[in-house]
């Protein structure tokens, strides 16, 4: 399998705002409820001009006040103008009067071992200037235990296209997805390639391919599913990578497996 069946935002680059309309992102499912997912936070390119769209490019997961969880790859080329923000408690990524919190990144800290392109180790922390007003709409999501596994289905959320296409349809607000969880031998077998697949990734996705994740979906949280009004979720994963085009059938959706990662989480974090 060559690096053309596979898409990953790993090269980035921000350009002007049309740039956003090449690449995709959920596919299938619903619209999240306003602020039921305080925990999803939008990597969003801040020109500093109120007559440029804010560009929204990754996703991520608030664990802390401070960090945020997302994906190696979504460390942008920057231009001169502008800067980077996390933005927290948003639902509608194109209201600007919409209440939220924007933060401006002040540290990314990128796995060590990650090699830059479609691979492991796709994690990076991202530490924010101020801290986040935690409260009902902004709420950190629960780290799991060390090398925990997880089976069923999995929740992925982002701000995304609902279809493959060439040229997609974006939504204006959050949107959520449920993806079946498969077991990484049969995930390898799907895949029947060794060099992008490891031990610490996840794998979600129907044999049909009808909800997906996609490109700039990446580096959004993978969650477990609710079982009681008083759970609370955990996070399963971090959006890596997947078939190209997005939502093709028996090619699961391939995800930064959060639990082989808590020391170094902790290392950094503390």
């Amino acid at each position: 399998m060559h690096l053309a069946a596979f898409w990953s935002a790993s090269l980035i680059v921000i350009l002007p705002v049309a740039f956003a309309t090449t690449a995709n992102r959920i596919i299938g499912g619903e619209d999240a409820l306003p602020h039921e997912l305080p925990y999803q936070v939008s990597l969003q390119w801040n020109y500093n001009n109120d007559s440029i769209k804010l560009m929204h490019f990754c996703g991520g997961a608030l664990v802390t006040e401070h960090w945020i969880l997302t994906a190696a790859h979504c460390k942008a080329a920057y231009t001169a103008d502008g800067f980077v923000e996390v933005v927290a408690g948003a639902h509608n990524i194109t209201n600007r009067e919409e209440v939220n919190q924007r933060r401006p990144v002040e540290q990314m800290i990128v796995h060590e071992r990650y090699c830059g392109t479609v691979c492991p180790y796709d994690i990076a922390l991202v530490r924010v200037a101020e801290p986040f007003v935690l409260g009902e709409n902004v709420k950190p999501v629960r780290l799991p235990q060390m090398n925990e596994s997880f089976h069923g289905s999995g929740l992925v959320s982002g701000w995304g296209a609902v279809t493959p296409a060439l040229v997609p349809k974006y939504p204006d607000t959050l949107r959520k997805v449920v993806l079946p969880l498969v077991e990484y031998g049969e995930c390898r077998q799907l895949w029947y390639d060794v060099n992008h697949l490891a031990e610490t990734n996840v794998c979600a996705g129907p044999e049909d391919g009808s909800q997906s994740s996609c490109s700039a979906d990446s580096g959004g949280p993978l969650v477990t599913m609710k079982l009681r009004d008083d759970d609370e979720p955990v996070l399963i994963g971090l959006v890596s990578w997947g078939p190209f085009p997005c939502a093709t059938p028996f090619r699961p959706n391939i995800f930064t497996g959060v639990a082989y990662f808590i020391d170094w989480i902790e290392q950094h974090v503390k």
